[in-house]
């Protein structure tokens, strides 16, 4: 295992639908946790890349991915089959002490995110912290998190609760190794295999006090192109599919996303 001190692996899943590869959503992903949290915190990037459910948009993809990835220095692709197969795979190569487990549609709020990777893994090993996620929602007992208990550790103000979830999140690689690597069941598909089976594995965290707002936005590009498809009708939509006009649009609301963003 490496040793270098701070330095984390980072480990994207994603799998080939249309969108991926016309929007390529992990582009974002990853230019927001770059963002939020710095390059020089990242020792590697694994990309573990699922080619379900178009195997013909793979090899796309993976070129898209080496693109935009390459400013961002050591990164490889890995060739899946579903999440929890790379989810076990991810635990096996990781390096480091730490790694940082992300699915590849997800935003940071970075306003909202006022730690970081050196001082979140430094609270997870004062804590003893197996796993440090990011919620979605507000920090408030639910359906996902039955009951939270607000602690403090290094000064730093979390949530101790009895649910695990595959938002995003840090892990601590030698306990995954020796407790639950054998419990992740690559047969169930989607996250089932990670998130149904470690459910309830003890010294889970989230990120912030009881009812802090959500720290991460899911980018759902099927979602939206759902959305486009009931406005415009079907024939409309799959013309400017086959017709290369989506890719193209996608490319317009992204450059001006950035733009907006910088100003």
């Amino acid at each position: 295992m490496s040793d270098s001190t701070n330095k984390i692996t980072l480990n994207i899943f994603s799998n080939c639908s249309e969108v991926d590869v016309l929007k390529i959503p992990v582009r974002e992903t990853v230019e927001s946790f770059y963002d939020c949290f710095g390059r020089d915190i990242v020792a590697k990037t694994n990309f573990f890349v699922h080619d379900f459910p178009f195997k013909r948009s793979n090899n796309k993809l993976c070129s898209l991915i080496g693109e935009f990835h390459k400013p961002y220095g050591n990164y490889e692709i890995h060739f899946v089959y579903g999440l929890a197969f790379a989810y076990k795979k991810s635990i096996v190569i990781s390096n480091t002490e730490y790694a940082f487990q992300l699915e590849h549609d997800w935003n940071f709020s970075k306003e909202l995110i006022k730690h970081q990777i050196p001082e979140l893994t430094a609270a997870m090993k004062t804590g003893t912290m197996e796993h440090l996620r990011f919620n979605k929602v507000k920090n408030a007992a639910g359906p996902c998190d039955l009951e939270l208990e607000e602690v403090e550790v290094n000064g730093m103000r979390l949530c101790l609760t009895p649910m695990r979830s595959n938002n995003p999140h840090l892990i601590h690689i030698p306990t995954y190794m020796q407790k639950y690597i054998h419990l992740i069941d690559p047969s169930r598909e989607g996250s089932r295999g990670v998130e149904e089976n470690l459910w309830l594995a003890p010294n889970s965290y989230i990120y912030g006090p009881l009812d802090y707002p959500p720290t991460i936005e899911h980018n759902d590009g099927r979602m939206r192109l759902r959305k486009l498809a009931k406005k415009l009708g079907k024939p409309t939509f799959n013309f400017l599919i086959r017709s290369g006009w989506m890719e193209a649009a996608f490319e317009a609301e992204y450059y001006l996303k950035q733009k907006f963003q910088r100003g």
